[in-house]
């Protein structure tokens, strides 16, 4: 990789940390704590699908209600946890990756659309907290990743042109909105997201599964 740029913009699920996972996993957590069957046909759509909405699909199959609102915040917590507790980096060459960043000068934050209260622990604990000048937390909406307007804030919080930034993601729509704006893309393979991972390739100017690729 050349490092023939000012800043770089990193998602943290899926591409800082390998959390993704954790998230859609909280449906599990959601049914165990609620006494709710997890058939098999749940099991296996976890994995691609969010958790919001598969819990919703399984309360209309099971008869039962569930209160959206509720939910969504029962999962946050869990996510909480894991965020303090046990989600680990992507891969293990992530600092070393960062380190390089910061010997060429190059800036760095993070852009999320994380609801949770404990993304400054969970980098600290890993240790990479310390390489990210902020973290844009833009809770607008789950999707808030779709509008380009999004990585727009960020620039200009950062005071960067497009051209001069590169965009590290692991989701299709957070690629297909950083480079409608002219930003440089480098995705980072993602379970959750290997049904587009074919539209990813297409778009992204670098695709990677560890970031050892860039060193």
């Amino acid at each position: 990789m050349k490092f023939d740029f000012e800043a770089a913009i990193f998602d943290m699920d899926g591409t800082l940390l390998d959390s993704q996972r954790y998230w859609r996993y909280t449906s599990l957590e959601y049914l165990l704590a609620h006494g709710i069957p997890a058939r098999p046909e749940y099991l296996l759509r976890m994995n691609g699908t969010s958790s919001r909405k598969l819990l919703m699909e399984i309360a209309e199959a099971e008869g039962i209600a569930i209160e959206r609102d509720a939910m969504v915040h029962e999962i946050e917590a869990y996510m909480d946890r894991h965020y303090i507790h046990d989600a680990p980096l992507k891969t293990p060459a992530v600092p070393a990756f960062l380190e390089r960043l910061r010997r060429e000068g190059i800036r760095m934050c993070i852009a999320t659309v994380s609801p949770c209260d404990s993304l400054r622990e969970a980098l600290r604990r890993v240790g990479i907290l310390d390489y990210f000048e902020f973290i844009f937390n833009e809770k607008s909406g789950r999707n808030a990743k779709d509008d380009p307007g999004y990585f727009s804030r960020v620039l200009d919080r950062l005071g960067v042109p497009a051209e001069r930034c590169w965009v590290f993601e692991d989701a299709l729509n957070a690629v297909r909105s950083a480079k409608s704006l002219g930003l440089r893309v480098c995705a980072i393979e993602e379970e959750t997201q290997i049904a587009n991972r074919d539209q990813i390739k297409a778009l992204a100017d670098l695709y990677i599964r560890d970031y050892a690729e860039l060193l």
